[in-house]
């Protein structure tokens, strides 16, 4: 029997934040949540997620740069990491997986996309 995954949630939109957390934990997972990088990079780090979902724009500022500190820390390097965009996906693509990421969903996001995201990443225990 699969048990649940922890996923960490980064997001500056508080309503993006909840509706992830529903989707997850109506799949039977646990759900974190994180409002900025710096959270996200704590967070990750103590909680240690078995997958990340993050915006890619943060407050404004690209998640990028945190992603790359993600994959430089022993603790979570290793953690896959799935980026959220409103913007040109393909663009978005090459930059968050020249960054680390694994893959990339565009909001609005769609409910059986993420799904997927969640299956093919977050590991069966």
């Amino acid at each position: 029997m699969r048990s649940m995954a922890s996923i960490l949630f980064v997001d500056d939109e508080p309503l993006t934040r909840k509706l992830l957390t529903q989707a997850a934990t109506i799949m039977g997972h646990q759900a974190i949540t994180a409002g900025n990088e710096e959270e996200a990079l704590r967070l990750a780090q103590e909680a240690r997620p078995d997958l990340i979902v993050t915006d890619v724009n943060l407050n404004g500022r690209r998640s990028l740069q945190m992603i790359q500190q993600l994959r430089s820390l022993p603790e979570t390097s290793n953690i896959p990491i799935v980026t959220l965009s409103a913007l040109n996906l393909s663009e978005i693509q090459s930059e968050a997986r020249a960054s680390g990421a694994v893959a990339s969903l565009e909001k609005p996001i769609r409910l059986q996309e993420l799904l997927e995201v969640i299956g093919e990443y977050a590991p069966q225990k």
